[in-house]
C-alpha cells in the first residue's frame, strides 16, 4: 500500500495475498468512482496512488494506458477503466448490490451514466480557464436536475448511478466558490439539495475532499509535478 503518490524511480509495493489493490490518484474523479463502490460495499482493499503526470515505470507494465483506476488481484491480473472496475466489483461482490435487478431500470440508469459525457467536456474546459464553457456546463447539468425525481438518481437510496456521477457533482462546489460558476438554487433546487444529501452518505464521506483542498491542488496543477499528496489525510 502507498497513500503517498508514487512516481519515477519508486519501487512497486509487493502484492498482498488475498487482497485487492486499487491503483488510484486522490484527485481523479474516475478513480473516485471505484473507491466509492469499494466503500459502499465494504470491500477490503489496499490503495496505491500514482502520479499521473510523472508515472512510475512499473505502472505501465500493469496498465499500458497509464490511467487510473486499475484493479489488480494478488496473482497479478488487472482490470482497467472506472466503469469496468466498478461493475466488476458490484458483480463479484453481490452483497449490497448497487445496480438495479430490473433490466429496464438498469437501462435507464445506464443512459444517465452515459449522458455524463455532456457534462465532463464543458466541466474541464471551464475548470482550466474557458469561461465561455460555463453555460454549456450548466445546460448539461439541467438534465440531472430533471432526473432527480427522488432523493437520489437511483431512487430512495444511493445506487450505482449515483456513485458513477457523484465525483463531478462533488467538484461543482469548488467551481462555484473558486471559479464563480453560477450554480444557483433558483435554477438547480434539486441538484443543490442532492449535493447536501449525498455528502451525508458514508461512502461519500470516506472519499470527499474540501473545496480548499481542491483549490490547493488545482493551483499546483499547471506545474510539472502537482501537489498530489495535499489530499491525503485531510
Amino acid at each position: 500500500m502507498s497513500l503517498k503518490h508514487l512516481g519515477p524511480g519508486s519501487q512497486l509495493p509487493p502484492l498482498q495475498p488475498g487482497k485487492l489493490r486499487l491503483y488510484s490518484m486522490v484527485f481523479c474523479p474516475f478513480a473516485q468512482r471505484s473507491r466509492l463502490v469499494l466503500a459502499a460495499k465494504n470491500i477490503p482493499y489496499e490503495v496505491v496512488n500514482i502520479k499521473l503526470k510523472v508515472k512510475p515505470e512499473w505502472y505501465l507494465a500493469i496498465n499500458p494506458s497509464g490511467m487510473v483506476p486499475c484493479l489488480q488481484f494478488d496473482d497479478g491480473r488487472a482490470i482497467p477503466e472506472s466503469l469496468i472496475v466498478s461493475e466488476y466489483l458490484d458483480n463479484a461482490f453481490p452483497e449490497n448490490k448497487l445496480k438495479p435487478s430490473d433490466p429496464y431500470t438498469n437501462a435507464v440508469h445506464t443512459v444517465m451514466i452515459d449522458s455524463l459525457g455532456k457534462v465532463i467536456t464543458p466541466f474541464y474546459k471551464f475548470l482550466f480557464g474557458d469561461a465561455t464553457a460555463a453555460e454549456n456546463l450548466l445546460t448539461a447539468l439541467e438534465y440531472y436536475e430533471k432526473k432527480l425525481e427522488n432523493n437520489y438518481l437511483g431512487g430512495d437510496q444511493p445506487a450505482f448511478v449515483d456513485y458513477m456521477i457523484w465525483p463531478w457533482i462533488e467538484r461543482l462546489e469548488f467551481l462555484k466558490q473558486k471559479k464563480n460558476l453560477d450554480l444557483n438554487e433558483e435554477r438547480f433546487p434539486r441538484l443543490i439539495a442532492y449535493i447536501q444529501r449525498m455528502k451525508q452518505v458514508p461512502a461519500v464521506k470516506e472519499t470527499i475532499l474540501s473545496v480548499e483542498v481542491y483549490d490547493k491542488f488545482f493551483k499546483s496543477y499547471s506545474g510539472d509535478e502537482p501537489d498530489y499528496d495535499c489530499g491525503i489525510n485531510v
